[in-house]
């Protein structure tokens, strides 16, 4: 997978964090605010002069592209609403001759909203443009003393509204975050967990190329572990084989833990014949490294795996792991600590 051209992260600091729903409300906010200067000059003024209907235009693209691109392409353009939005009260408050307090109060919108759905770098991008925005309404249609006196209030304002949205929005994404990785991660041996795996099988199986291989590894003789060391000495060797196998793979290949003392290793984009030598270094790999314990008791370890490849075995996930289940059983019938393949193929 190539990285992200470095263009983006500034980008992406000034976009949602939920891209998906904000940029349907960013869309919204757009054509609502096209509505209010449009129908607002219409009543003010009695015509619509070409700056106008410029401005309309490119406002009326942003809000058909927020809803036609790809996510990832409408992350830049969310910020665009509230900044529309800044715009927009600023145009009212000129055409209107109006920087009262039901002039002023309504910089607060747009930063409510940055604040709670932008990232950090949109809300802060929101908030100083809103500022300049309030000193340019007020310095323009104010005494100077009185000016500068709601200047300091509303800035004050809205600094405080924005840093206490962002801090709440910031800490709730921080927990989703954490409880993201809990469900992707094991804690036992650090691999990933099931459903990540199943995700990464179906996007394999999918994508032109070489195929994708599916090793499935049990634990020979667990049980025994167990029984022998302790079920601290079952985890460390659940933890022990893991390392193992991640030591052996490739980064893009995706080491899972199934349940149990079952583990997986999928190999996006790798030959049937590449993959089978993989698979018996990896079995070879947990017989050669023993599991050594506090007070230095050393403890073999075998493995038994199973290897079914895409497209051969399998046109969709669920039939990968069929097949490597199949072939696992039937490494364990041949007397274990070995790699089977899918029967009959």
């Amino acid at each position: 997978m190539r990285p992200a051209p470095r263009w983006r992260a500034p980008l992406r600091s000034l976009s949602a964090r939920d891209t998906a729903s904000a940029r349907v409300w960013a869309s919204v906010a757009l054509m609502a605010t096209i509505g209010t200067c449009l129908g607002t000059t219409a009543l003010t003024t009695g015509s619509l002069r070409w700056p106008e209907l410029v401005v309309t235009a490119l406002l009326g693209a942003v809000s058909a592209a927020l809803l036609l691109l790809p996510v990832h392409r409408a992350e830049p353009l969310v910020v665009l609403a509230p900044l529309a939005g800044t715009g927009t009260v600023v145009w009212l408050d000129v055409l209107s001759a109006d920087a009262g307090v039901s002039g002023q109060v309504f910089f607060c919108v747009p930063v409510i909203w940055a604040a709670s759905q932008l990232r950090l770098g949109g809300a802060a991008l929101v908030t100083a443009v809103t500022v300049a925005a309030e000193a340019f309404v007020v310095l323009t249609l104010l005494p100077r003393e009185r000016a500068l006196a709601d200047l300091a209030y509303v800035t004050t304002l809205l600094l405080l509204v924005a840093g206490v949205l962002a801090h709440g929005a910031v800490t709730q994404e921080r927990l989703v975050q954490r409880l993201r990785h809990q469900a992707d991660v094991d804690p036992l041996t650090g691999l990933v967990t099931r459903r990540v795996l199943d995700a990464a099988a179906e996007r394999a199986v999918g994508a032109p190329g070489a195929g994708a291989a599916l090793v499935v590894v049990d634990v020979d003789r667990f049980k025994a572990v167990n029984d022998t060391h302790g079920h601290l000495g079952g985890d460390a060797a659940l933890a022990h084989v893991a390392a193992v196998l991640t030591a052996r793979c490739r980064p893009e290949d995706v080491v899972a833990r199934m349940g149990g003392d079952e583990l997986a290793v999928l190999m996006p984009g790798c030959p049937e014949e590449v993959a089978a030598q993989r698979a018996q270094a990896l079995v070879e790999a947990v017989r050669e490294r023993p599991l050594v314990l506090p007070g230095g008791v050393r403890v073999p370890l075998s493995v038994s795996a199973g290897l079914a490849c895409a497209p051969r075995h399998a046109v969709s996930a669920r039939d990968l792991y069929a097949g490597a289940d199949s072939a696992l059983y039937a490494a364990k019938r041949a007397g274990r600590d070995r790699l089977g393949r899918v029967p009959g193929a």
